[in-house]
């Protein structure tokens, strides 16, 4: 089985693709795994090559996937090419919309998509145990206690997930339209830009009078929640803007 998961840099592709080839590993397969460095830790594209066998494995890359796990719109064109006739697409591109509706963050997209691997993976001859699975991902983010939970959570949605959510054909797919998101009053205006915003934190952490804090109806272009501002507290410091490393907000003083 050959494994292509691809995403933005620190939607946690390598930790999940890394995972997979340890459990495959555990199970006695032959295994290979390589990632694909870049930029990705500027929101470059990141991907993660994995193979499982029952036979030794010639070379760790591969010009067409058995499964094809994609989370953003930006990995569509990039990855068409390893679409082959009997490729399992899996589809994130729309998944933080679902888990919203179940109260889940959507940083744990990479979870999600990690249990719907799983299943998928366990309708083949090469089978990796759903719990085995659930305990390396424990063991993994065991110093991220606050986060392990919503893990979890989601690792099991994608286990059980209807395939009609995330097979949805690529093909059809277009890149959102990403509007700046204003706030203003009398004496400022504070803009947000979506298509540029990684969702760092840094504003947020920044603030000295904490007027900004996480917006989980706003989603950026890694499906990650935008900063919001309370304008009525905002003293137009403009600390936001210059510490922001990917110039997603400007703060206009009237």
């Amino acid at each position: 089985m050959k494994i292509l998961i691809c995403g933005e840099g620190g939607q946690g592709v390598q930790i999940i693709s890394q995972i997979l080839a340890e459990a495959g590993y555990d199970q006695k397969y032959f295994t290979s795994y390589i990632p694909h460095y870049g930029v990705e830790m500027r929101m470059g594209i990141s991907f993660g090559y994995i193979q499982l066998s029952k036979t030794p494995i010639a070379y760790p890359k591969f010009s067409k996937a058995d499964i094809l796990a994609m989370m953003t719109e930006r990995e569509i064109d990039l990855t068409k090419s390893f679409i082959g006739k009997e490729t399992r697409v899996i589809n994130g591109v729309f998944l933080d919309e679902y888990l919203r509706s179940n109260s889940l963050s959507s940083r744990a997209l990479n979870m999600l998509i990690l249990g719907i691997i799983i299943k998928e993976l366990n309708v083949s001859d090469l089978r990796l145990p759903a719990d085995k699975i659930k305990k390396k991902l424990a063991d993994k983010l065991a110093d991220k206690k606050d986060l392990l939970d919503q893990n979890l959570a989601a690792y099991e949605k994608g286990l059980t997930l209807e395939n009609e959510i995330y097979a949805k054909n690529v093909a059809n797919l277009k890149n959102q339209n990403f509007t700046p998101i204003i706030d203003k009053d009398n004496k400022k205006t504070h803009i947000k830009f979506p298509n540029l915003c990684k969702g760092c934190a840094l504003c947020v952490e920044k603030c000295p009078v904490k007027a900004l804090s996480w917006d989980e109806t706003k989603i950026n272009y890694i499906k990650r929640a935008m900063p919001k501002v309370d304008i009525s507290k905002c003293i137009s410091c403009m600390i936001c803007e210059n510490i922001c490393p990917d110039s997603a907000i400007t703060v206009i003083k009237k």
